[in-house]
């Protein structure tokens, strides 16, 4: 086969991607939230991964991406046949990971079972929030001096 060829071309990168999917996985446990996100594009999405494999035969620490974008671990196995919702409508099968990184801040969600971390970074009202304290599940609205304003949301 040609370098040029695109089947071959092709089927290299698949297997490329593959393998990085399946080292993060293995990795998942020991990474921050932080380091998960700057690696999302290998983690696979919430509905995806469901359909192809039941949540109920998935081992503990399993890490995929709600339709929302946030990256989630599973607490404990369950029939995603029998509840098919997404990770924030099931909370106590899914741990919340954040991101420190404000570029990958998303929409603050109160979770009392994934609280935000000192430093942990959030959307709200169009500005990134950065987390003064550990266990804050306050929105940065209600309780401000758990929050730093980093600015606007500029993307």
């Amino acid at each position: 086969m040609k370098l040029t060829d695109q089947k071959y071309v092709l089927e290299t990168l698949r297997r490329a991607g593959k393998s990085a999917a399946e080292q993060i996985q293995t990795a998942a446990q020991d990474m921050t939230g932080t380091q998960l996100y700057a690696e999302d594009g290998y983690i696979p999405e919430f509905k995806a991964a469901s359909e192809r494999k039941n949540m109920l035969e998935r081992a503990v620490g399993f890490v995929c991406k709600s339709s929302a974008g946030r990256v989630v671990r599973l607490l404990q196995p369950y029939d995603s046949s029998v509840y098919p919702q997404e990770p924030e409508e099931l909370p106590a099968q899914w741990g919340f990971v954040w991101s420190t990184d404000p570029e990958k801040a998303l929409r603050f969600i109160a979770l009392a079972t994934s609280p935000y971390a000192t430093g942990d970074c959030c959307t709200e009202s169009g500005h990134v929030w950065r987390s003064k304290m550990d266990n804050n599940t306050w929105n940065p609205n209600e309780y401000p001096s758990g929050w730093e304003d980093l600015g606007e949301v500029t993307r």
